[in-house]
């Protein structure tokens, strides 16, 4: 780090890939605007308590636990579009589809009539959200390769700058929508912005084509062939081998691989 001139490090900063990483943070960030702005303006505004919107804030919770299946996604491949697009691009389009689908069921409710469904429908967006930012953390890191060291830490400050762009240039046209047409005089100002948003979300899938993603070759071998590796050694087990070997490749594997890339002797 210490020979790297200023021209040296601040040129990471226009390398191409940096743009790619941008658009990701901006991806990741949008969401938020949805079940935290929006979702609360929209509570408040149909005459809702600040208790019951305290309540529907707990959605958030899910983003602490996508951990949990974050294996899963790594592993589960989507028919046509893990082929067509790759594995990170297909799960983050099939999150951003169950998005557009809750925005569009979310503007035929009324709060006030229908409140547990709306929070419900929130919950939905959240673990779509949640599960989005797995693929999108792994799609990011892979745009930079290991001994890339300045790229790596501008490419972690340039996915907070666009996450922080996708939150507030969100809740920008999420409010001026909503407030446009409720100046237009309709009452169901925020059921028409949702409808709106949904064109947001599809701008960014459409973004999502220009970043690329490696092929998983690598990683799925890996697996395969740790399974395998388990399940010899547990073929007496019979059918139960097979399940204890696709739980190890899938969970296990990617742990120790983890902890063996970062030093920890195991």
């Amino acid at each position: 780090m210490n020979n790297k001139t200023w021209s040296d490090i601040t040129a990471v900063y226009f390398d191409s890939r940096m743009v790619k990483i941008f658009l990701l943070g901006i991806i990741s960030g949008f969401p938020w605007v949805l079940i935290g702005s929006s979702l609360s303006l929209w509570l408040k505004e149909d005459g809702l308590s600040r208790s019951t919107i305290g309540w529907a804030g707990l959605i958030f919770g899910v983003y602490a636990i996508n951990f949990l299946w974050a294996p899963l996604i790594d592993r589960l491949r989507i028919p046509f579009l893990t082929s067509f697009l790759g594995h990170r691009r297909g799960w983050i389009i099939v999150s951003q589809l169950i998005i557009v689908i809750c925005l569009l069921f979310w503007s035929l409710l009324n709060p006030t009539e229908q409140l547990w469904l709306v929070i419900g429908i929130g919950l939905v967006i959240a673990i779509a959200s949640a599960t989005q930012d797995i693929t999108i953390d792994a799609l990011r890191i892979e745009q930079i390769e290991q001994h890339e060291t300045l790229s790596m830490a501008a490419g972690a400050a340039i996915a907070v700058v666009g996450w922080y762009t996708g939150y507030k240039v969100g809740g920008i046209v999420a409010l001026f929508t909503a407030d446009f047409f409720q100046k237009a005089g309709y009452q169901n100002y925020w059921q028409i912005s949702f409808v709106l948003l949904c064109l947001v979300v599809v701008l960014c899938s459409m973004g999502l084509l220009f970043v690329k993603e490696k092929t998983a070759n690598d990683r799925i071998k890996s697996q395969l062939e740790s399974e395998e590796s388990v399940k010899r050694n547990l073929s007496s087990f019979g059918n139960l081998a097979t399940i204890i070997a696709w739980i190890y490749g899938t969970v296990l594997e990617p742990l120790l691989s983890f902890f063996k890339k970062n030093g920890v002797t195991i």
